[in-house]
């Protein structure tokens, strides 16, 4: 489907007895959608959608119209951390439907994923690593940490909508394509536009606003690809403060730094409350028990690795941490199976996944004590039904 090819497309048309009016109309929709990005694929109908896809199109249309006795995601409730939020707070885990999840995966493969994505942000991209978003802070004298609150929640349909409009898709499909990837939360009291009018009246059934919901595979790039605009607007913001100064966006970890020693407390106080009005004005609210000044003598850390040097490092914590794994994992009178039991692991091969991911990620940052951990992870006497190796 992305190797659109107009000829073919207009020869296959004319076989099958299509109106010319009709196949000259796909045609012109299709061009202006390459001209927009030439590496997606025109899509001109939500049924066309679902043929690319192999979804039933009246799935689909339900989830556009979003009845209330038609809920596509199974939700979870996990807690927060009581950093920053009150002890009752909680996360929303949403999990689409299969026939949902197909379409979202294929919406990320084949559209979201040939979206641009600004220099600043170092997350949910292909090519991301959370070592190069760290590194660009390294040597920093003052560091500004900021954190945004219920980042995807936050990003809303008519946001999601616009993205799908840059790609070059007519109003309609980018409607459509925008409630396939967002949802609207029955509970509490969810936005409801004023003044929008739905010419397809199943459509109306629930004119409240979607949002981006996490667990979604659409949501992270989609996030990304509606945050662009903020994301210029803090590295322009940055600039004002001093050339040296670096911006960088981790989903929803905001980083400023700069090697400037005469940068001062006010100056980070200012900064601060530019880029609270930043975020504000892009409709996203800071988590402000998260914000965090870093002076020259404090300890840098950037989305938990050290940066008070050339390269980024682990810290002493994540070292500790695998090195306690590894200690109870080989001592015979509690091993794997004691350990797995004593932090909460449901099985040993969930452990395992674990330690072993905390190891390659290691060697992704201190290769030669990463893969010191990594052998001797090797070494344990793992049960034999439960081996598991990278």
């Amino acid at each position: 489907m992305n190797h659109w090819h107009s000829q073919r497309f207009l020869n296959e048309g004319r076989d099958k007895h299509v109106s010319p009016e009709v196949l000259a109309h796909a045609d012109a929709i299709a061009k202006s959608i390459k001209q927009a990005n030439a590496a997606i694929p025109p899509i001109f109908t939500l049924r066309h959608l679902a043929h690319e896809v192999d979804v039933p199109y009246l799935f689909l249309r339900d989830v556009v119209a979003r009845t209330r006795d038609f809920e596509p995601y199974a939700v979870f409730r996990l807690r927060k951390s009581t950093v920053g939020h009150r002890p009752d707070r909680f996360r929303f885990i949403c999990a689409p439907h299969p026939h949902l999840l197909k379409t979202q995966r294929w919406i990320h493969e084949h559209i979201l994923s040939k979206g641009m994505r600004h220099s600043a942000s170092g997350a949910y991209h292909p090519d991301s690593r959370i070592v190069d978003t760290a590194k660009v802070h390294c040597g920093a004298k003052w560091m500004v940490k900021l954190d945004v609150t219920n980042f995807f929640e936050s990003i809303l349909e008519p946001r999601v909508y616009e993205v799908f409009q840059d790609f070059g898709y007519q109003p309609l499909v980018s409607f459509e394509l925008a409630r396939i990837c967002t949802r609207v939360r029955f509970s509490g009291n969810p936005i409801r536009p004023k003044g929008r009018s739905y010419s397809i009246k199943s459509y109306a059934h629930n004119p409240f606003i979607g949002h981006l919901p996490q667990g979604a595979p659409t949501s992270p790039m989609l996030a990304n690809l509606a945050s662009y605009d903020l994301d210029e607007a803090l590295t322009s913001m940055a600039k004002t403060f001093g050339i040296n100064i670096k911006y960088t966006r981790y989903a929803d970890d905001i980083t400023f730094s700069t090697t400037d020693k005469a940068f001062s407390r006010e100056n980070a106080m200012k900064l601060i409350n530019q880029a609270y009005e930043e975020l504000k004005s892009h409709g996203l609210w800071p988590n402000l028990s998260k914000t965090h000044i870093v002076t020259p003598s404090a300890r840098k850390i950037v989305l938990g690795l050290l940066v008070d040097g050339k390269e980024p490092r682990l810290s002493r914590e994540f070292k500790d941490a695998l090195r306690m794994h590894i200690h109870f994992l080989k001592k015979p009178d509690i091993g794997p199976v004691g350990h797995a039991e004593r932090r909460g692991f449901d099985t040993v091969i969930g452990l395992q996944h674990h330690v072993f991911g905390l190891a390659a990620f290691a060697i992704g940052i201190e290769n030669n004590w990463g893969r010191a951990r990594m052998a001797e992870l090797r070494s344990v006497n793992w049960p034999t039904a439960n081996m598991y190796f990278p």
